[in-house]
């Protein structure tokens, strides 16, 4: 976390974000798809994320449910009850599936080594003109598959930051066949890791993540010798995700020292 000088800024609301751990399993066990972000991103410039990003109104839409290959309803009570969203489940969902295609080029729940005529790039390439996932997933008869998300956990972006998200972060086989590519916008590299070969990195300071982002990976590490099938398994069973709301730790100078999560000591005077 940075230690610059905070601006105060006034309190802002956390937009609406989704967040996706792809993975599959590798020679050491569990492996994760992150995404490095540009250097010139607004946001984490330059810090290895999982594929994500806000909420559109368009992954919220009529049009959007149609196509889903489950229901509204089984989404609010699947993924709303569990993480406490409700009915925005369905937004929280397609903005998931959609971030992935976005952002990397891999769209979640086709089955395995199946490419719609034309190949994925192409119809990435609608997506990033304007079109709709909803208005792609048509075209070529391919439904969006939230059953293939399971919900892992809710954070919230501290108070007192600029930009704030309201992030649920899913977890997700990567589908067989299809190759991860970035979009050199957004995204300029990724990479398949295992959780503790990635921690070990970011402790040496060479592989940069935020603070979400490491505790996301550790989250990981009581997976990372098993397989997919038994993380999503765990996955599947969760029941509660409350959001997690961290609390910025500043001093007296308005240099940000850290971050605090609930229980830590000075969390309630962070607030």
């Amino acid at each position: 976390m940075s230690t610059a000088p905070r601006t105060r800024v006034a309190t802002v609301a956390p937009r609406p974000a989704a967040t996706t751990l792809i993975l599959r399993d590798g020679a050491a066990g569990v492996e994760v798809l992150m995404v490095r972000r540009s250097l010139q991103a607004s946001f984490m410039p330059g810090a290895y994320v999982f594929p994500g990003g806000a909420v559109d109104a368009a992954d919220g839409s009529p049009e959007a449910a149609a196509i889903c290959d489950e229901p509204a309803d089984a989404q609010a009570r699947r993924i709303g009850q569990v993480t406490q969203v409700g009915d925005a489940a369905l937004a929280y969902a397609v903005a998931g599936l959609r971030e992935c295609f976005e952002e990397c080029g891999l769209w979640l729940g086709a089955p395995d080594h199946h490419a719609p005529p034309g190949g994925w790039p192409a119809l990435r390439a609608r997506l990033h003109a304007g079109e709709s996932l909803a208005a792609l997933a048509r075209s070529v008869a391919a439904p969006l598959a939230t059953t293939t998300l399971q919900p892992w956990s809710h954070w919230v972006t501290p108070d007192g930051l600029a930009k704030r998200f309201d992030t649920l972060f899913f977890v997700c086989r990567a589908p067989a066949g299809q190759v991860p590519q970035v979009d050199e916008g957004e995204t300029t590299a990724l990479a398949w890791v295992h959780p503790p070969e990635a921690l070990a990195a970011h402790a040496r300071g060479e592989f940069p993540m935020e603070f979400a982002t490491v505790r996301t990976v550790e989250s990981l590490q009581p997976f990372a010798l098993g397989s997919v099938a038994a993380l999503l398994a765990h996955a599947a069973a969760l029941r509660s995700l409350p959001p997690l709301h961290p609390r910025l730790k500043v001093n007296a100078e308005g240099h940000i020292r850290g971050v605090l999560l609930p229980g830590q000591p000075g969390y309630d005077e962070a607030g």
